[in-house]
């Protein structure tokens, strides 16, 4: 099965970087498979290691894959080290998860789903049920984020089963978001706030280090329900509490744009994005805040920004949700400047990715931008005078971890000190702990 699905990516490589990582992973998965059914045999393998180093070799130097393979290379002449601890066996199964990872870094998720469930199905025969449950976990985000909905929730429940087996609560819990995070994606709300407030009252009594992770899901769900100034506060205030060095901090920062922007301050949620392009450690962080700075730039920002934006991202590795949301913020600022028929093609695209992927509150943001870009053109070619301003009132999603989340402008009035004050301390944090001291985060205030 692994296999066949990275001959398809293979077949369908755009490029020759592309290509070269597919085939040291293939290369890579098929000596470990060799290994795993009939121990290490240095006659036979060693060869085949030093083959596939110069595979590994070919894959571009900036990339964490090609750091994730040489690690399995590494590992794998110590599969057969015996002891009461199986050491080699152990570090096996880390450096392939490490390597599933790496290619979620790259956006190539359907690969990741396969070589995480590799090692959930290896390492569960194999005895090593907690790094079984910990790949099961992995797994169950990989098959999200390729719209596998219930690949997603069996390897998401099978982590909680295999968590209790171990007595690993941080399994177990995060489990439970995931499984808050696919109802969320699928338009649960109300669901997956029953879900995230029942395993909150778990975490407190036995495992207070996965709160942030519950407290960040809840402040998307309140986002997602329109109660945006809890969505900011909770968001913040986990920030105000995380450290540079804590790998939530940069999500934290994402979503609290995202809320920025639903509440109505675009101007302040672009330069905590931009923040986060130019700091965060992971490539998906980074693409995160690009995708929605993208957004932003189809509602506010000049055609020039706004068409910048789609070129660069047009040329980067997109997950399927990614996807879909890059040709739906096309479709608008394409109708925004008027370029109808291109509008109708992007907006057809990211139609028929949500439908085929079942994320649904896509379809229905699509076909509500399809009525707009209808309406558009209709207007323009009857009406004698300039068609009123409009804006993406009828529900645009930015990226991230909120599905649902929508953008609105405010309805005039003054912003709350409340809102304000968080504002100006995020552009103080900018400062202080990033040493970003020419965003202005406050300036639209």
């Amino acid at each position: 099965m692994i296999n066949v699905t990275f001959l398809e990516h293979l077949s369908a490589a755009r490029s020759d970087a592309e290509f070269n990582r597919t085939a040291a992973g293939l290369a890579v998965l098929q000596v470990y498979d060799s290994i795993k059914n009939g121990g290490f045999d240095p006659f036979i393998h060693q060869d085949a290691l030093q083959r596939v180093e110069a595979d590994i070799g070919a894959v571009e130097g900036e990339s964490n894959v090609r750091a994730a393979l040489r690690t399995i290379v590494q590992m794998l002449p110590f599969w057969d080290s015996q002891g009461c601890v199986r050491v080699g066996r152990q570090a096996t199964y880390t450096a392939l998860m490490i390597y599933g990872q790496a290619l979620g870094d790259e956006g190539e998720w359907s690969i990741a789903e396969n070589v995480y469930a590799l090692v959930g199905m290896d390492a569960e025969l194999d005895g090593e049920t907690w790094y079984s449950a910990e790949a099961r976990l992995l797994m169950g985000r990989a098959s999200r984020m390729c719209a596998d909905w219930e690949a997603s929730r069996i390897a998401y429940n099978r982590a909680y089963e295999l968590g209790r087996v171990v007595g690993d609560q941080s399994i177990c819990l995060r489990a439970r978001i995931g499984d808050a995070n696919n109802l969320w994606s699928r338009g649960d709300f109300p669901g997956a706030t029953r879900l995230l407030n029942a395993t909150a009252r778990r975490a407190k009594r036995s495992c207070p280090d996965v709160l942030p992770r519950i407290t960040l899901a809840l402040a998307g769900v309140a986002n997602a329900a329109g109660e945006y100034e809890r969505a900011i506060h909770l968001a913040f205030g986990l920030l105000d509490s995380l450290d540079d060095s804590d790998e939530l901090t940069y999500q934290a920062l994402v979503d609290l744009a995202i809320f920025l922007t639903d509440y109505g301050l675009p101007p302040v949620a672009a330069a905590a994005l931009r923040l986060v392009e130019r700091a965060a450690p992971e490539p998906r962080i980074r693409r995160q805040a690009k995708l929605n700075l993208f957004f932003l730039a189809a509602q506010h920002e000049p055609e020039e920004a706004f068409t910048e934006l789609r070129n660069e991202l047009a040329t980067d590795r997109l997950t399927i949700r990614e996807q879909t949301q890059f040709a739906l913020f096309s479709a608008q600022g394409l109708r925004r400047f008027s370029h109808f028929d291109a509008a109708h093609t992007a907006a057809n695209r990211a139609l028929e990715l949500a439908n085929r992927h079942e994320l649904f509150q896509f379809v229905f943001e699509t076909e509500a931008e399809l009525r707009e870009i209808a309406s558009a053109r209709s207007e323009k070619r009857a009406a004698a005078m300039p068609a009123p301003a409009r804006s993406a009132h009828h529900g645009t999603r930015l990226s991230g971890a909120t599905p649902g989340t929508y953008y609105r402008f405010t309805t005039g009035g003054k912003v709350p000190s409340r809102i304000r004050h968080i504002a100006k301390s995020l552009e103080t944090m900018a400062a202080e702990r990033f040493a970003a001291t020419d965003l202005n985060l406050s300036s639209a205030l």
